[in-house]
């Protein structure tokens, strides 16, 4: 078994740990919940769509005992999920970082027209340039209410990446491919997050129409 697994950590619980990671579901359940990367997204929306202070551990499974590491369905989903019996040795642990995919994914779902969200995601100082070159601030972005003409969101982004500029200051781009009556709109897109006491802000987006030719490069 070579494959890494990952879990979705709470800051609080992480910054606990010593040799061990003991999140409430070891006493609660007496497992830690872990997922493959294929599986990641589809539980970061399912289960923390709500949270902008996850942690992304990942775990090397060749450090775990085989005892301790299943591969089930306990909820009839028709997946196998990976589960950790029992707390987790943090040297199996081998990065870890901030996870905002489903933040950034979640500003092309239905989150982005909630303005409870969506004042609770966006920085204070937020703005935005859009592909038309206009800037927006944030009070624009969050009573901006759903486009006029509809399009199909298509997910996950293109090329998404996330870099630490700083410890609490990280850099996302990805293409975005939105499909306006049948035709497909491709948009290199730039965040720019900061970690604050309220979890992950967007601080900055900015979009640039780019060609599809330009994209396959």
């Amino acid at each position: 078994m070579s494959d890494f697994i990952y879990h979705l950590a709470e800051p609080g619980d992480w910054a606990r740990s010593t040799d061990t990671y003991r999140p409430p579901s070891v006493d609660e359940e007496g497992l830690i919940h872990c997922s493959i990367a294929e599986q990641l997204r589809g539980v970061a929306h399912d289960r923390f769509a709500e949270h902008n202070g996850l942690i992304l551990l990942t775990i090397d499974p060749r450090a775990l005992d085989d005892a301790s590491l299943v591969f089930e369905d306990l909820y009839d989903l028709g997946w196998d999920f990976p589960h950790v019996y029992g707390p987790l040795p943090t040297s199996a642990v081998v990065g870890t970082g901030p996870y905002l995919t489903h933040l950034e994914e979640g500003l092309w779902m239905d989150q982005r027209y909630d303005q409870e969200w969506m004042d609770r995601i966006l920085h204070p100082e937020f703005t935005e340039v859009g592909r038309s070159g206009r800037t927006y601030d944030r009070r624009e972005t969050i009573e901006s209410g759903p486009p006029r003409k509809r399009f199909e969101v298509k997910l996950p982004h293109l090329d998404y990446e996330l870099q630490l500029i700083d410890e609490d200051v990280a850099l996302v781009r990805y293409i975005s491919r939105p499909v306006y009556d049948g035709v497909e709109r491709l948009d290199q897109r730039t965040s720019v997050w900061i970690n604050t006491n309220e979890g992950w802000r967007l601080r900055f987006h900015q979009a640039t129409a780019i060609s599809a030719q330009t994209a396959s490069r």
